[in-house]
């Protein structure tokens, strides 16, 4: 009998250990994305959207989960990842006839996806954390009207400057080398930065000020330069996401990184949890399956052995309503503060037991 409750307790115990779950986790989004990329031509382009889902709302998470701030304009950091590895990758034929008005230098280089993808991530962090240093110093609702401007500022250049990403028209040539073994790598790959980054003394720092902003700043945390740090690698994840979103599909439009985008994904961060890794992740694969299902009812496409048709807007309606619905009867998300490496006692035996002072016979009893 206690070989069996011992047992039990460490089955118990290793299934609370965050880094159990992460590998767990790891190893399940692995095989699931592999066995429904097989499935079919609409499965795996539906497995790829999901994953970059996932690298944005991890993203997110990365800046608001760590600092509290909300951010409405990480997706301009998306856009300019996507539209920076098309003007790099395209070939430069193609870009001559494309986009006439190009810069000489701009006109005639072409690089291969990898190296395209390293120079994004360096640039569009760079560019991320100079845009952060004056807004990450304000906070709560100025933030994050602020961040809201940036999202409309940035959807403005990208429609006014014709010359380099062809204004309101679609950006087409982009080289489609995004399978579900890239986007894999890249979903892990955020995954693992924001643990790093969660566990780093900036991201600790961070999180005391997140949770008491002027107490940190009394205990000497330069509470801006963390916002700016983090500000910054969320924008590199972000706009890697942007560049594997454009070598998916191969051609894109300013629409495709604005109001519609912006709010969805927050969604999901929404509903999985603000300040949890495990809700950004649980978050993404919800909605984004959600998103899929109706979609697929709209769009008369039938599912399974469902055929009805439902109208346009059906879906937006009920992400909305799903929102609604978690924060008021889960306002911190389906997964609350749960994080990857938290370790919790698995049961109330489990617990270490207070320590009762010896000279104390009334606590003894």
């Amino acid at each position: 009998m206690a070989d069996e409750k011992r047992s039990r307790s460490v089955r118990s115990a290793l299934w609370h250990d965050g880094r159990v779950r992460l590998a767990l986790g790891l190893v399940g989004l692995i095989v699931a994305a592999e066995l429904l990329s097989n499935w079919s031509p609409a499965v795996e382009s539906f497995v790829i959207t999901t994953l970059i889902n996932v690298m944005i709302v991890v993203g997110l998470y990365l800046l608001i989960g760590n600092s509290g701030v909300v951010s409405f304009g990480q997706i301009s950091f998306m856009a300019l990842g996507a539209y920076m590895t098309g003007l790099i990758t395209v070939e430069a034929s193609r870009k001559e006839f494309l986009l006439p008005d190009l810069p000489s230098w701009l006109s005639s280089l072409h690089l291969g996806t990898l190296p395209a993808l390293v120079i994004v991530v360096v640039l569009v962090g760079l560019i991320a954390a100079l845009v952060g240093i004056p807004l990450m110093r304000l906070s709560g609702l100025s933030a994050s009207i602020a961040t809201l401007s940036l999202l409309i500022i940035s959807n403005v250049l990208i429609t006014q400057s014709s010359s380099i990403t062809g204004g309101n028209q679609t950006f087409i040539g982009v080289p489609v080398t995004t399978t579900t073994e890239v986007a894999l790598v890249g979903a892990i790959l955020a995954i693992f930065v924001a643990i790093w980054f969660r566990r780093s003394r900036i991201g600790l720092l961070l999180r005391a000020s997140r949770d008491d902003e002027p107490a940190a700043r009394a205990a000497g945390v330069s509470v801006t330069k963390e916002r700016v740090v983090a500000f910054g690698i969320s924008g590199a994840l972000i706009g890697l996401a942007g560049a594997f979103y454009a070598h998916f599909v191969g051609s894109f439009s300013p629409d495709d990184f604005y109001f519609e985008i912006t709010f969805t994904t927050l969604a999901m961060l929404v509903v999985g949890g603000l300040y949890s890794l495990e809700g950004a992740v649980v978050g993404a694969l919800l909605i984004s399956t959600i998103q899929e299902m109706l979609g697929r009812l709209e769009n008369g496409e039938g599912l399974g052995p469902i055929h009805a048709t439902l109208h346009d807007g059906v879906t937006a309606i009920v992400l909305a309503c799903i929102v609604i619905a978690v924060m008021i009867f889960r306002p911190s998300g389906l997964m609350g503060h749960r994080e990857t490496d938290d370790v919790e006692p698995a049961d109330e035996e489990d617990r270490p037991a207070p320590v009762v002072p010896a000279d104390d016979p009334e606590a003894a009893t």
